[in-house]
């Protein structure tokens, strides 16, 4: 084509492309929108309220997860979690939580007496048996429920509390219809021997201290976690894994009652396994730093219904975030969903 001619055409269509590119920049933005109503009708708001309930002389609190309603009127399956060592419901549980409302079914979380926002004196004390009475008293509050199928009621527990949920599962064969244990501690002395030998008499030396206090004053607190010292947790992982979990602004709780020192050995819920009726699927660690692996083996290996999954080069935290996280939740959201199916 001659040079001139392509010239002369130019001018003609300068102003032209302004239209359509104005075309394209807003059916951008349409496609987004319509993007972003589809992602929000795929996955509506989780409507969360506060629960208490009745633990003993206090009431403990929790936060109820609904699903959104069904077309059918049919109520949902609810799971019952409450956290391990010291920790809180805030921390790290909300995310398997949203995973299992996002199935279908309604979630509870809570605290234990003396820990967040439940009632009860002393603080911060952790007693495997108190925990699970804990347990036992949100899993028969929310038994009472009218706004869940009460039918299909399933517990979630991870470290310490993957110990609590065996003992609460054999002890509400008629409620408790399916049971996830993550990382479980199952007996005491096989945890109680990794604890380093140097610090052992230090922690003696503790316990007894805030044994001899008076009920009213205060516990004598250890930290729970601490770089290279003396703490509750000791282990390869315990300091980066565990402060992982904990909310910006909530660093003050890194304490518990040293008086664990002298209960947490003589803690055994793994012995439970073997009168659970539910099935059960217990999550372990093959590196775990606290809770030797061998130890579960042997207690999924007496469960009557039981799948097991070892995660393979991961440590005691490892199940909170990243791939491994994504591989755990899965597991455990369809393992509820076919246990509690209507």
């Amino acid at each position: 084509m001659p040079r001139p001619a392509r010239a002369t055409a130019v001018p003609a269509i300068l102003p032209a492309p302004l239209p359509s590119r104005l075309r394209l920049v807003r059916g951008l933005a349409a496609g987004r929108a319509l993007c972003a109503a589809a992602t929000s009708f795929a996955a509506p708001a989780i409507g969360k309220q506060p629960v208490s309930f009745p633990c003993q002389q206090v009431q403990c609190a929790g936060e109820l997860w609904m699903p959104p309603a069904q077309a059918n009127g049919a109520k949902p399956a609810l799971i019952v979690m409450a956290h391990g060592f010291g920790a809180l419901k805030e921390w790290g549980l909300p995310a398997f939580a949203e995973r299992f409302v996002q199935a279908g079914h309604a979630v509870m979380l809570f605290d234990y007496r003396g820990f967040g926002a439940s009632g009860g004196q002393p603080r911060r004390v952790v007693d495997g048996e108190a925990h699970v009475q804990d347990w036992l008293s949100a899993v028969d509050a929310m038994a009472r429920r009218t706004d869940i199928d009460t039918k299909r009621i399933g517990i979630w527990g991870s470290s310490y509390s993957g110990g609590h949920v065996l003992k609460v599962a054999a002890q509400r064969p008629g409620i408790v219809k399916a049971v996830s244990a993550q990382v479980p501690f199952v007996n005491g002395l096989s945890s109680s021997l990794l604890f380093p030998l140097k610090y052992q008499p230090l922690a003696g030396f503790y316990a007894l201290r805030d044994m001899l206090r008076s009920d009213t004053e205060a516990p004598l607190y250890v930290p729970t976690i601490a770089p290279n010292a003396f703490a509750a947790l000791i282990c390869a992982e315990c300091d980066a894994g565990y402060r992982k979990l904990v909310p910006a602004g909530q660093e003050g709780e890194n304490k518990v009652a040293a008086r664990v020192f002298l209960t947490l050995p003589f803690y055994n819920p793994g012995n439970a396994a073997k009168d659970i009726q539910a099935p059960v699927l217990i999550v372990a660690a093959e590196n775990d730093g606290l809770i030797p692996v061998a130890k579960v083996r042997e207690v999924a290996a007496t469960l009557k219904q039981g799948e097991y999954l070892e995660l393979k080069g991961a440590d005691h935290f490892s199940p909170y975030t990243g791939p491994v996280f994504e591989q755990v939740v899965a597991r455990q959201t369809a393992f509820f969903k076919a246990k509690m199916a209507p």
